[in-house]
């Protein structure tokens, strides 16, 4: 016999569903659907519901229930302001105390296969990038500011999804993390910087093309 359904599976799944637009913006969520389809009373259920509320994935309304979040041109850029700050707070943090060279060399090694063996990989790149900057969060040992960028990367991630889409995005993507893995080798903070600022301020640009572009594949697959 499996193990229950608990609210943070019921969570993970419709937060999946949810970042990479398989529910598009306005697409209603009701509680007796979702029971049914996980297996579970309402209780697990509604606790899920409420963390993606908490999280700005959907809304509730009065009278019609869970909605997920219409996009807000505004709130996705501010994001991408946000992140930026905390980002440079990270490598400035990981250029002051060193990094661990056995999470760095994982890393080198790691970008340096995705780079050599492209265009193979490419659908995952979404994917491997936020693990990157999520390892570096962490490397860096800022719980509360990881917790921070992991909320701004679930809300972001349809931007990643529309901005690394072919082999020469992707190969830059690739150099510019070994790059930054370079520049917190040798704990050279400015450069490590500057590169973080250029990575993230192309994936901000790409903000209004990939709204458009998810919801026109969003529209097509439904």
């Amino acid at each position: 016999m499996g193990s229950p359904v608990r609210s943070t599976d019921i969570y993970d799944s419709l937060s999946q569903r949810i970042i990479t637009w398989f529910y598009t913006p306005g697409y209603r969520l009701t509680e007796e659907e979702l029971c049914a389809e996980f297996a579970v009373s309402r209780s697990p259920v509604r606790e899920a519901l409420g963390s993606l509320v908490s999280a700005r994935l959907i809304t509730k309304e009065a009278h019609k229930g869970y909605m997920v979040r219409q996009i807000d041109l505004r709130e996705v850029n501010e994001l991408y302001d946000t992140r930026l700050v905390l980002e440079l707070a990270v490598v400035e943090t990981l250029c002051e105390k060193g990094m661990d060279a056995s999470i760095l060399k994982d890393l080198q090694e790691r970008w340096k296969v995705m780079l050599d063996t492209l265009p193979e990989g490419l659908a995952l790149c979404a994917t491997e990038d936020e693990l990157f900057h999520k390892t570096l969060c962490s490397a860096a040992g800022n719980l509360v500011m990881m917790q921070i960028l992991d909320d701004i990367a679930k809300r972001i991630h349809f931007v990643r999804l529309s901005d690394i889409t072919d082999p020469d995005r992707m190969r830059k993507t690739c150099q510019d993390h070994l790059d930054l893995l370079l520049s917190l080798e040798a704990r050279d903070v400015e450069q490590s910087k500057s590169i973080v600022r250029r990575n993230i301020l192309w994936g901000k640009e790409k903000v209004d093309t990939a709204i458009k572009e998810a919801l026109f594949h969003a529209h097509h697959m439904a």
